[in-house]
């Protein structure tokens, strides 16, 4: 039998049209975009997100010393640890906007082609555009009058008059003329439409894509019933396309592969839509959607003979193809982005269905006509559409019977499918409205009835519940959105889902309903590393750490690269003090720069250990903070407060300033403080501190705590006692401790004793060994028991008690301690002191024999050269304090001495001029620095400047309030400043802290001179 031979025409050349290659290009960018959102669709409508917790752990800065002594400076570091949730549903404008532009562009093709055909086809056609045109309710974007279709006419009328010119008028105008004209139209009616609507772009994008719901399925359904035996007649182009006979396959392996390919399809319906095919890898109709679409672009040309007396295969069925793959892939892809659940289960069901029974009537077709050719070895591919027997038509009735029949026996489900899909869109669109406009209640209560009507239609779908659960969550309603999420998995088990429900709950008592939603989570998800993890996380609040371990290890498995995974894991180690294998885990694997969690894991790891910092990148100071950024923050401050930096300092100003950074505004202020203050800044620190310290609060006696450890560092210990007083009675017991150091140190060792005793149960090392260190000093008899005491002891006995001891004695005493750590601690409490009361040759000598170089940079150093400075300044030693200023070392908490001791040299150095500069520059920096003040009190008063002598000692008594010197001082000073009423305060504070017969002597001076000023300045004078 030969074989019959189609009419010759140059396809060829046709498809090299410009146009035609336009439109294929547009056609295969949407089938790429389809592809893509087929991988990322529900990866970006419904995120899984990692939710950072933030876990308080104690950790110490720099302590105050006081002797052998360590007074830790308490702040807590954050352990971070994360478990997932899942956000959304997100809308797509990007996609929106996309599909659209896929609508636009076809339109104008569809238009230039359909403007070609008979009257009846045409007719046809632009009856469906204009129900097409209908469907997208552009009317309500409010272009002209909402509540008529002004804008819907008009688009009729500038698209219908010319389509219909050009049928009618100009049939012989050139393809091109038709889409110049076309486009034009197109472009300018969009641009109508978004300059006249009411809402934004991406609203109106959104508007119309979801308006576009079922045209977009029935355009899906048209392509799906046009190439629904493509397949197979692929399958039989491959076993008939070789040139040599004998390469060709028979009639067998053509059978085989079609009843293999077909049988697929009815176990995928049979089945409920569940085939495994590999391990890991199920059957999904839409992917053999994309085989059957190209095999139908390669035969359109051969399948003419099919269609040609309806519709020409030039210019109007090649156009019209790509027009409906291209529109068909925008709708399919749109699905996709938004992860509709019920139009993806609608097309697959379609899809399956439609290809099982039009592959069977196109096979049963091919064996009735061509088997006899089939088994020559022909090519039968060639001319499988040229019938003799059994014409092609025959193969669409069999197969649209069969479809309309199983339909008929579903009561049409795929429809309620796909109104379930529109109803999802339009309660998205109008969810978004309701979030953009909270106080309108009206907004979410429709959204929430769209889907519900999408529940009913598509009972409990994944889409709908998880829009409703939105819709609760943004009005903080718990236990609808619990129900909701829950309503969904009783239909079908979801990762997304079990992973949503369980991140709602957060409570302690919530324990056993998470743990029972993950393991069935998990259950149904053997390869979900999210849920294992969140499983290994929940078992951390027990006491179950194999289960931990076991939990920690799946999910490790299942994600190896998972940054996540390994901040958890290093938080669990950390917790649990195992800091080799914690320090093991951070050097396996090299940290990524936006796994943020594990960074900041790492510094607080490094802050524990004593280990060098590990570098990680600076943080923007142009970001709103999440707890996980908050905290990574905070510990590059720590770091930074370590080494003394403040290049941080500007970062957290900025971040403090942004309102998104509300809720971390207050630990912000403290990091900036406390930068200030171990930076040199000590004024700045205080004056960034003191807003904190308002209130009766936990957290404003913690500040008023750190205040006075500050002050209690700068020896200031009358105002560190009053101030750590305010601590202890808001609640910080702790702070009883550095109070009764600070009441030792100042002489007044009953008190000191009665705040022992409110510590003395305190079971944390970092506090005991303080504190039995004063309670040792604070025993020892000096007669009975220094004698006989450690090294230590007698140390600690003199630094906190030595100004008790003769004048003589002071140094000698220190320096007969044989422990060089013991000895240097007590030597450079006594020196100072001796220096005060004119022991100047034996300070002298202790520094010669003690002290190390001036130039050595260490904090023992710089504590040596201020003491040299006070016995250089008390001898007028000018030749030595010069030296001094020019070559010691200060560090940078000691630099207000270099100051002073400069200006001390000026003095001796007759230059007025620089030491009124740097006792101003003292004023402003270091008010706290009580013998520079009083120095700098008397120079003002030597050079007659009464007002700055007065200002200076105002300003230092903010600093410093409980000093005695000061407030004698400041008292005095009122006198020649002519504010002799000011010192009404200052005098009453003096005498609740003087003795009465130091109060009635100071008394007596004060007002001796304050006559005597009286009568200097009397008008008689």
């Amino acid at each position: 039998m030969a074989l019959p031979t189609p009419s010759p025409v140059d396809y060829t050349v046709r498809r090299r049209s410009p146009w035609l290659l336009l439109l294929g290009l547009i056609a295969s960018i949407a089938l790429a975009l389809a592809c893509y959102y087929y991988f990322t669709g529900d990866d970006h409508t419904f995120p899984v997100e990692p939710v950072a917790q933030l876990t308080p752990v104690p950790t110490t800065l720099s302590p105050v010393r006081v002797g052998l002594a360590e007074l830790p400076v308490r702040v807590n570091g954050y352990l971070v640890t994360q478990t997932y949730d899942v956000a959304g549903p997100y809308v797509q404008p990007v996609a929106a906007g996309i599909l659209l532009s896929l609508l636009a562009i076809c339109l104008v093709y569809y238009l230039a082609v359909v403007s070609t055909l008979a009257r009846t086809p045409f007719v046809v056609a632009m009856g469906l555009l204009i129900f097409l045109l209908m469907s997208l309710n552009a009317d309500s974007l409010g272009v002209f009058d909402t509540s008529k279709q002004y804008f819907l006419i008009a688009t009729l009328l500038a698209l219908g008059l010319p389509a219909y010119a050009f049928h009618a008028f100009w049939p012989q105008a050139s393809f091109r003329l038709r889409l110049v004209t076309f486009a034009t139209l197109v472009v300018a009616i969009s641009a109508l439409l978004l300059w006249r609507s009411e809402y934004s772009a991406s609203f109106v994008a959104l508007h119309l894509a979801s308006y576009f719901t079922a045209g977009g399925a029935a355009v899906v359904g048209l392509l799906t019933l046009w190439v629904c035996f493509e397949n197979i007649y692929g399958l039989l182009w491959f076993n008939t396309q070789a040139e040599n006979p004998n390469s060709r396959f028979g009639l067998w392996p053509f059978l085989l592969a079609s009843g293999l390919y077909l049988g697929i399809l009815l176990f995928y319906y049979l089945n409920e839509g569940e085939v495994l095919l590999l391990a890991g890898l199920r059957l999904d109709p839409l992917v053999l959607l994309l085989p059957a679409v190209v095999v139908g672009w390669l035969g359109l040309h051969r399948r003419a003979a099919t269609y040609n007396d309806w519709l020409p295969y030039w210019p109007v069925a090649s156009h019209l193809y790509l027009v409906l793959v291209a529109l068909a892939a925008g709708a399919l892809g749109y699905a996709l982005a938004t992860a509709n659940d019920p139009l993806l289960a609608a097309a697959r069901d379609f899809v399956g269905l439609a290809f099982l029974t039009g592959g069977v009537g196109f096979l049963i077709y091919v064996l009735l006509n061509f088997t006899p050719l089939i088994k020559q070895r022909l090519r039968v591919y060639r001319v499988v559409y040229e019938p003799r027997r059994v014409p092609f038509y025959a193969v669409y009735v069999f197969g649209l019977g069969a479809l309309i029949a199983v339909e008929v026996r579903n009561n049409f489900f795929v429809l309620d499918q796909v109104q379930a899909g529109y109803y999802n869109n339009i309660g998205d669109l109008t969810r978004l409205q309701s979030e953009l406009q909270p106080q309108t209640d009206a907004l979410a209560l429709l959204a929430e009835r769209y889907y519900a009507e999408s529940d009913v239609l598509d009972r409990y779908n994944r889409k709908a519940s998880f829009g409703r659960a939105a819709l609760y969550r943004f009005r903080a309603q718990r236990q609808n959105e619990i129900n909701a999420l829950r309503r969904a998995l009783s239909r079908r088990p979801s990762e997304k889902v079990s992973l949503r429900l369980a991140a709602l709950y957060t409570d302690q008592r919530d324990f056993f309903d998470r743990l029972q939603v993950l393991r069935e989570g998990l259950k149904a998800h053997p390869g979900s590393a999210f849920i294992a993890s969140d499983l290994a996380q929940l078992y951390t609040r027990s006491t179950l750490t194999d289960s931990v371990v076991t939990y920690q290890a799946r999910a490790a498995a299942l994600a190896p690269n998972n940054a996540v995974l390994r901040a958890n894991k290093l938080a669990f180690l950390m917790q649990h003090q195992q800091w080799k294998a914690a320090q093991e885990l951070v050097a396996a694997q090299p940290t990524a720069d936006d796994a943020v969690a594990l960074q900041v894991n790492e510094l607080l790891l490094a802050q524990l250990t004593r280990k060098s910092t590990p570098k990680v990148p600076a943080s923007s100071p142009e970001q709103d903070l999440a707890p996980a950024t908050f905290a990574k923050v905070y510990h590059l401050a720590l770091n930074s407060i370590g080494r003394r930096d403040t290049s941080l300092l500007s970062t957290l100003g900025q971040l403090a300033q942004r309102p998104g950074n509300t809720a971390y505004f207050e630990q912000l202020t403290f990091l900036r403080a406390l930068l200030q203050h171990y930076g040199g800044h000590a004024v700045a620190a205080q004056n960034t501190l003191l807003p904190l310290t308002g209130g009766n609060s936990p957290e404003a006696a913690y500040y008023h705590n750190v205040w006075g450890m500050w002050l209690l560092d700068q020896q200031l210990y009358s105002s560190a006692a009053a101030r750590l007083a305010v601590a202890e009675q808001g609640g910080y017991a702790e702070a009883a401790l550095p109070r009764a150091y600070a009441f030792a140190l100042n002489g007044q060792l009953d008190s000191a004793r009665a705040s022992v005793q409110r510590v003395s149960q305190a079971k944390d090392p970092l506090i005991t060994r303080p504190l039995r260190a004063l309670q040792q000093a604070l025993a020892t008899d000096f007669n009975r028991d220094y004698r006989l005491a450690s090294d230590s002891v007698r140390a600690q006995y003199l630094v906190v008690r030595g100004a008790a001891l003769y004048p003589e004695s002071l140094i000698i005493q220190a320096a007969a301690l044989r422990n060089p750590t013991a000895r240097q601690a007590a030597l450079l409490a006594q020196v100072p002191r001796a220096i005060q009361v004119g022991q100047l040759p034996e300070a002298r000598e202790a520094i010669q024999r003690y002290a190390p170089p001036v130039t050595d940079k260490t904090q023992a150093a710089s504590n040596w050269n201020v003491v040299r400075g006070q016995l250089y300044s008390q001898e007028k030693n000018l030749a030595e304090l010069q030296q001094l200023v020019q070559a010691a070392y200060f560090a940078i908490p000691d630099q207000a001495y270099r100051w002073y001791y400069q200006a001390e040299l000026a003095q001796l150095q007759r230059q007025p001029a620089k030491a009124a500069r740097l006792y101003a520059q003292i004023g402003r920096e270091a008010p706290y620095l009580e013998p520079a003040v009083l120095a700098a009190a008397t120079f003002y008063t030597s050079q007659r400047n009464f007002t700055a002598t007065y200002n200076l000692l105002q300003q230092a008594l903010l600093a410093n309030p409980q000093s005695v010197a000061l407030l004698k001082a400041y008292t005095m000073a009122t006198i020649p400043a002519g504010l002799g009423d000011y010192a009404a305060a200052p005098l009453e504070e003096l005498r609740t802290l003087l003795s009465p017969a130091e109060y009635a002597t100071f008394r007596q001076q004060f007002e001796a001179r304050h006559a005597a000023q009286l009568t200097e300045t009397a008008p008689w004078k």
